[in-house]
């Protein structure tokens, strides 16, 4: 029998076959009729939603390169299958459920490790804010959304009925499903399963609501603060005699940069590598927060956050020098980022600089390195006309995760994640070059450094694949501190970290004040119990010696007993004669005074800045007897943006201790924004 009778006997074959021209019609044709046409619909859709995660549990190894991500990921995958099928034979809508809510978790979990190189992180989900900041892979990660929701919620229909009816009644397929992933993580490590890193998620989200918790009982404990209190900075050094009494300083906290990124043998950053080896430069130094909200502050107070844009009602570094007669200057890089600004703000500058009509070419609404440079060479220029001396810090964004530079490019430009590093030491080399030709470097200093170590996301991993890292948030990085005509000094920190910038930068100077500093100055031969310890949201990492290590239970329950307690103390003023406080949600400054007859409290309520109801409504009670005097009271406003109200002091029984409950909203109090305790004058 020939080819032609065989066909004959499927499809009647005309006479139009024998034309080659027609030869792939008819294959397609006989290809629909007898392939496609004969499978349901749903196993085409069950076909495509298993092929996309598949993919999306092989794409990792391009970023982590690693295939035991992939081995774990598959793993699941086909225990999510089978339980899926088992399900789908009895009752097919749960199936149909269960199925994409999975596919979905799994999917988002193996895409976010291809762009981030780590599985979901706490401090992803708190900075879910700034997403905005992601801008540069912004259309990279829309298609892998839609994606994903396109593809996890196509529909599934039971494979084998016949064969899983008959395993199922001895619960084979759950056994099956077991064994698959038991084998597989057994064999690459629970490190590496998607869904064991959701569990370690949710253990790290509730180890934090716990933290936040727990602080929030301490806030009623009375000096708390003093046990952080210190009479002085340590002098471990003099000041260098070639310095003038008072120099200026500027500071530059650079986005997110690693020590390994300046020291590549590319010469990617030949400006601040050159810069490092005239300066008394710091090794062995790491990052002890991230990211830039908690990294900011927490080096200009010698702290660590809770949340974001909590406030530190404790001493910081600009306090400090201002009360030594400087004038105190935050340039701002992000003006139009609300959240950032009013951070800034509470930061207590004397100014914040940057006008949101500058920004013209940087992402997500922000200055580029070369713009944000020039504006601290105006300023700098501009401070240093007046009298008295000046200390301005500047936050540099260009080297952001994912953000890409159209300044200056590195080699042929191929790689975006090297060219955003070459242009920042572009940038910052051309602003050395007018600072050291200028008078101004006859009596300023400057100190280097990061907010935090670069991110190590899949684009950090590409640029840098043979640098090993153990924490995608914890690295070495640089600290220099810069006159011109120092000596060249180098400093080991032995795996100190950035807590001690406030108190090395006050020590070099020869500047000694009250603080509550958890860090201690670099030139001290002993650190703190703290300036080791890198604490973020999730378990604290120890940097001692140089060696990232995870601290063990012990340690680490001591240290967060400790921390606890410095968080409710940087939200209590720990001055006996001021009645400022900070709230424990937005940490807003509220002040008070008794009238002049003894007879009222008068409330002065500042909103943080990043609030923009109408109206304000306070319920005010004493702290005794279970709210039983508690009274509302509606503030008025006053043309410098406070809210005052009036308490008459006997329709309360006050005992010494008060508190506030501020509510926002338009025509009635609709969200809770603030708690506040009082001590009554």
């Amino acid at each position: 029998m020939n080819i032609v009778n065989i066909v004959n006997r499927n499809i009647e074959i005309s006479p139009e076959l024998l034309d080659f021209r027609h030869l792939f019609c008819y294959s397609y044709r006989m290809f629909t009729q007898y392939k496609i046409n004969s499978i349901p619909r749903s196993f085409i859709f069950m076909g495509v939603k298993y092929l996309i995660s598949i993919l999306f549990a092989l794409l990792p190894i391009l970023t982590v390169h690693s295939v035991r991500y992939s081995l774990a990921a598959l793993a699941e995958l086909l225990v999510i299958a089978l339980l899926s099928n088992l399900i789908a034979l009895k009752k097919p809508v749960p199936a149909n459920i269960f199925n994409g809510i999975f596919i979905f978790l799994f999917d988002a979990q193996m895409a976010v490790l291809f762009f981030a190189a780590s599985y979901v992180e706490t401090v992803m989900l708190s900075n879910l804010a700034s997403a905005e900041d992601l801008a540069g892979n912004a259309a990279e990660y829309i298609i892998a959304v839609i994606v994903i929701a396109f593809a996890s919620f196509l529909p599934i229909r039971p494979l084998g009925a016949g064969f899983f009816d008959r395993i199922s009644r001895i619960g084979g397929s759950i056994l099956a499903a077991a064994a698959v992933w038991a084998v597989t993580l057994a064999i690459v490590g629970g490190v590496y399963s998607p869904f064991v890193n959701y569990g370690i998620l949710l253990r790290q989200e509730y180890k934090i609501y716990e933290m936040k918790r727990l602080v929030s009982q301490e806030l009623n404990q009375k000096n708390l603060a003093d046990l952080f209190y210190a009479e002085e900075i340590t002098d471990s050094r003099k000041k260098d005699a070639s310095l003038p009494e008072q120099p200026n300083i500027i500071l530059i906290f650079t986005e997110g940069l690693s020590q390994n990124i300046v020291t590549d043998e590319r010469d990617i950053m030949p400006n601040v590598a050159a810069l490092e080896e005239k300066s008394l430069n710091v090794t062995g130094y790491y990052n002890h927060t991230f990211a830039t909200y908690r990294a900011i502050s927490g080096q200009l107070y010698s702290g660590y956050q809770l949340n974001n844009l909590d406030e530190n009602c404790l001493i910081s570094l600009q306090d400090i020098l201002k009360e030594e007669g400087y004038h105190t200057a935050m340039i701002n890089a992000e003006p139009l980022n609300e959240d950032f600004t009013g951070y800034l703000n509470a930061l207590g500058f004397d100014e914040v600089i940057g006008d949101a009509a500058d920004i013209t070419s940087g992402l997500a609404d922000s200055y580029t390195d070369g713009e944000i440079y020039q504006l601290l060479w105006d300023t700098v220029l501009e401070l240093s006309e007046a009298d008295e001396p000046f200390f301005t810090v500047i936050y540099t964004f260009g080297t952001h995760a994912t953000f890409i530079s159209d300044e200056a490019q590195f080699g042929d430009g191929s790689d975006d994640e090297l060219n955003k590093f070459y242009n920042l030491d572009y940038q910052f080399g051309q602003f050395m070059e007018k600072f050291e030709d200028s008078s101004l470097s006859e009596n300023t200093i400057l100190v280097f450094t990061a907010d935090h170590a670069a991110y190590q996301d899949s684009d950090f991993a590409g640029a840098f694949p043979s640098y090993e890292r153990k924490s995608s948030q914890l690295d070495e990085v640089p600290l220099c501190i810069y006159y011109v005509g120092m000596e060249p000094e180098t400093i080991d920190a032995g795996g100190r970290n950035s807590l001690d910038l406030a108190p090395t930068i006050l020590d070099y100077l020869d500047i000694s004040a009250e603080n509550y500093f958890l860090g201690e100055s670099l030139f001290s031969e002993t650190g703190t119990d703290y300036d080791t310890i890198f604490y973020s949201e999730a378990s604290p990492i120890s940097t001692k010696d140089g060696a990232i290590t995870v601290l063990g239970q012990d340690e680490a329950e001591a240290f967060e007993t400790k921390i606890r307690q410095y968080f409710a103390a940087k939200l209590s003023d720990p001055s006996e004669d001021t009645l400022e406080t900070l709230s424990t949600l937005t940490a807003t400054r509220t002040t008070t005074a008794l009238s002049d007859d003894g007879q009222l409290l008068e409330v002065t309520y500042t909103p943080s800045g990043r609030e923009s109801y109408t109206q304000y409504w306070f319920a005010v009670w004493s702290a005794e007897n279970a709210q039983d005097d508690l009274v509302w009271y509606y503030a008025s406003k006053k043309a410098n943006g406070d809210w005052t109200f009036s308490v008459p002091l006997s329709s309360h029984t006050f005992e010494g201790e008060i508190e506030i409950d501020v509510y926002g909203g338009d025509t009635e109090p609709t969200d809770r924004v603030d708690l506040i305790t009082l001590m009554l004058p």
